[in-house]
């Protein structure tokens, strides 16, 4: 972590120290920052989120451990802030950190990331009213904050280990073992709790054995893209396919080109682009597999004749052109709490053949805004591919419907709104909280 750094851009007509009564003033942690140089999906939420927050009036600031000052940090009126741990002019507590990093290294960078976290929301504290924290529930860190802080923290399940860590492949091993322990203890002693899907919050629940009775489901937005610039029938090329993520066992790399495999059974002239890093994809032996070596398995001379094409990691302007381009997308992964690579086909009225896995089946409504196929399955994700490609009119009609629902359900106005309205309420419930605590205290 690096200095701290408070960058302001922009005009705004509320100036730092400054607060209307009536908006709220919201900070989120995300991985790191800007947008563009991070693709991640709880980045991109944090920065979609922003856009929708500002749009209704309210204040939000942006925590981040790792900040690329080189680049347009894309927040108007709104606050970036690098978080930083590192301890000025304390002899005795740099050589404290020195040894615990060395005989503890995972308590060290817990220790680390938590102060630098609880000095970031105190400099904003400051400077400026702050009534709220949400951050995601990764490593529990948040757990290391909740009596420690003097506003409450909302707790975002974009990911909980126990459910990415195991179908990505990670061996559950003690530090495995230790996360998802970790995780758990700071989503049962939560204040309060948002979930993406449905799915995930439910998968939670059953996990742990909690209740989370005042936990609630509100979707990540997605910036709509106006009628005029979506995906139409006429302007794509029928034999282009696209699959837009990494290629790993957690994305489903795998099981496109086993699918593809199959769909050049009945459609010889379709070809695959394939855009996302190769991070390598575990089967069910334990091999792990780079992506040309298992083209070649599979499709020998299919990268050769340019019926695979592998573009590698892609900016968000090239890969909007390739879902327009494409006659359909593939999102195939074998589970996924809330994926963007579906959000964003959505909203460009691509038509989409997605696995009902996680939140997939909560983004695309199976024959209404794309198709549905059983995860982890490449003969069924084969056969919507096909029912597509041989239907050019069941994919234009699908794809008018999914920018459609995109608008209704997930545009930053709409999921902005969900938000505002729990924090007011969770709000109210710390006020009351911290009222009880302080007459218990008087009378004891």
């Amino acid at each position: 972590m690096q200095e701290n750094v408070l960058s302001h851009k922009g005009d705004t007509s509320t100036t730092l120290g400054e607060t209307k009564s009536d908006q709220l003033s919201v900070a989120y942690f995300t991985p790191g920052w800007p947008p563009q140089m991070f693709p991640n999906g709880i980045v991109t939420y944090v920065s979609t989120m922003v856009d929708g927050m500002r749009d209704l009036g309210h204040r939000s600031y942006v925590l981040t451990p790792y900040l690329d000052r080189s680049q347009d940090l894309g927040l108007g009126s709104q606050d970036v802030l690098q978080l930083s741990s590192r301890r000025s002019n304390e002899v005795v507590g740099r050589l404290f950190d020195t040894l615990h990093q060395r005989i503890l290294p995972e308590s060290a960078f817990r220790a680390s990331f938590v102060r630098g976290l609880r000095r970031g929301i105190h400099t904003l504290a400051v400077r400026s009213r702050l009534d709220l924290l949400e951050m995601e529930e990764s490593f529990g860190f948040v757990g290391a904050l909740r009596d420690r802080l003097s506003i409450p923290v909302v707790v975002r399940l974009h990911g909980p280990w126990f459910l990415n860590g195991k179908v990505m492949g990670f061996p559950q091993d003690e530090v495995f073992v230790q996360r998802v322990r970790d995780e758990g203890k700071a989503i049962a002693e939560a204040f309060a709790i948002t979930a993406p899907s449905r799915d995930v919050l439910e998968q939670t629940r059953h996990y742990y054995n909690l209740p989370l009775e005042k936990a609630v489901v509100i979707p990540c937005p997605i910036a709509c893209t106006p009628k005029e610039q979506r995906w139409r029938s006429q302007d794509c090329d029928p034999n282009m396919i696209v699959f837009i993520g990494r290629f790993d066992r957690h994305k489903g790399g795998d099981l496109v080109i086993d699918a593809f495999a199959q769909v050049l059974q009945e459609f010889p002239n379709t070809r695959l682009i394939f855009a996302g890093p190769d991070r390598g994809c575990i089967d069910d032996q334990g091999r792990t597999w780079k992506f040309e070596e298992y083209v070649q398995d599979r499709l020998p001379g299919a990268l050769e004749l340019g019926q695979i094409e592998w573009l590698g990691q892609q900016p968000p302007s090239a890969l909007r052109e390739l879902r327009r381009k494409a006659q359909l997308t593939i999102v195939a992964s074998r589970y996924d709490n809330f994926p963007y690579t579906a959000l964003e086909a959505l909203s460009l009225g691509s038509p989409i053949v997605g696995a009902s896995a996680g939140g997939i089946p909560e983004i695309v409504a199976d024959e209404v805004s794309g198709l549905l196929f059983r995860a982890g399955d490449a003969e069924a994700l084969a056969i919507q591919i096909n029912r597509l490609l041989r239907n050019p009119n069941l994919a234009a009609q699908l794809g008018r419907q999914a920018g459609e629902a995109c608008a209704m359900h997930f545009a930053p106005e709409v999921v902005a709104k969900q938000s505002v309205d729990f924090y007011q309420r969770t709000l109210e419930h710390w006020s009351r909280s911290k009222e009880s605590l302080l007459k218990s205290q008087a009378c004891s």
